[in-house]
């Protein structure tokens, strides 16, 4: 039968997730920031070639 690591690499295991959980946390909210930008500026665009259009 398998034997469970002992206390200190555990202890080691479980800080290498908290720290992958919130690099991908602040990954989570640039790619957010990113998102928002971006669908800013594509409506912007899409109002604009849309009022272009209606012109011809």
């Amino acid at each position: 039968m398998k034997q469970l690591p002992d206390e200190k690499t555990l202890l080691e295991l479980l800080e290498v997730a908290k720290e992958a959980e919130q690099k991908m946390r602040e990954a989570g909210e640039r790619i957010e920031a990113f998102s928002q930008k971006w669908e800013g500026r594509l409506k912007d665009r899409q109002a604009v070639t849309q009022k272009v259009g209606g012109i011809e």
